[in-house]
């Protein structure tokens, strides 16, 4: 078992982890766009049932 590493195969680590975390980095970035457009959907899906439940609460005033 070799015990010591050439700064050759030690760059190549270093290049390798540093793509590692670029593409960490890129996914992180894409999971909180889909956190917010979850939460945007969230917020409309609230809106909608705001707007359902006051249609509803007119109806059954009218029908009264």
């Amino acid at each position: 078992m070799k015990v010591h590493r050439s700064s050759q195969e030690l760059q190549e680590t270093i290049d390798g982890y540093k793509l590692l975390v670029e593409e960490y980095k890129k996914e992180i970035w894409k999971l909180k766009q889909i956190s917010s457009e979850n939460e945007k959907n969230k917020n409309l899906l609230q809106g909608y049932k705001k707007v359902i439940e006051d249609l509803s609460a007119k109806l059954s005033q009218k029908d009264s």
